[in-house]
């Protein structure tokens, strides 16, 4: 048997020999690009007129993360899309997200359609709907209806809103999460592996948005970026 001076000292040595002021590699960071892949109408919110044939559909983007930081996207950057009953919209970037290893972030997505364009008031309502992020799941269709008032208010429809949950873990990106806040039914959760390159398939989730009479598809993509 080595004493156990020597044994001690036979184990310290691989940390001794290390170089001063050497340090492990960092991990890059994560870029993930989301998209919305699909939009399709079912059915359209319920008629305005008997000339009502189409609906305005928009996404507002409510995005907590990394940390306390918050940003809002609007889909499309100005004004409202257009869609008729049984129409599937194509794919459409939706937000481009850096993390660091150990980062996480919430995205709260909103699909609404109305008349009009109001701006101001959805950039407001986007901004508002992040502190929906901050609640517990049984209180966050409250928070975020205050937070939609402003548009619903003014005859905008609401067909619901999901929540989804994207983590850096060791340098390895996951889509977590996919959760219904509002009118909503999940239809196809991502599978909840590490998000792959723009090579490969990407990891999809889809959910079914039901409300104000309407009936839409929404397919979200997310892959890690090349």
């Amino acid at each position: 048997m080595l004493p156990r001076a020597v044994a001690l000292c036979s184990i310290l040595s691989p940390i001794a020999s290390a170089p001063i002021g050497y340090s492990l590699p960092r991990q890059a960071p994560a870029e993930i690009h989301l998209t919305v892949a699909t939009l399709h109408a079912a059915a359209l919110t319920a008629p305005r007129g008997a000339s009502d044939a189409e609906d305005g559909p928009f996404l507002l983007v409510s995005i907590l993360g990394p940390g306390a930081s918050t940003a809002t996207v609007h889909l499309p950057a100005t004004g409202h899309l257009t869609i008729h009953q049984d129409e599937a919209l194509g794919t459409r970037p939706l937000v481009d997200l850096t993390l660091q290893p150990g980062d996480s972030v919430r995205l709260l997505v909103s699909v609404l359609e109305g008349p009009g364009e109001h701006q101001s008031d959805e950039a407001q309502a986007a901004a508002s709907s992040a502190k929906a992020l901050a609640q517990s799941a049984q209180r966050r269709t409250s928070v975020l209806s205050s937070a939609l008032a402003s548009l619903t208010g003014q005859g905008a429809h609401w067909l619901g809103s999901v929540v989804l949950l994207l983590t850096n873990e060791n340098g390895a990106a996951y889509w977590r999460t996919l959760e219904c806040v509002a009118t909503c039914k999940v239809l196809k959760a991502p599978a909840g592996a590490a998000l792959v390159a723009e090579a490969a398939a990407p990891n999809a989730g889809v959910v079914e948005l039901s409300g104000n009479g309407g009936t839409y598809h929404l397919q979200l993509q997310g892959q890690r970026k090349s």
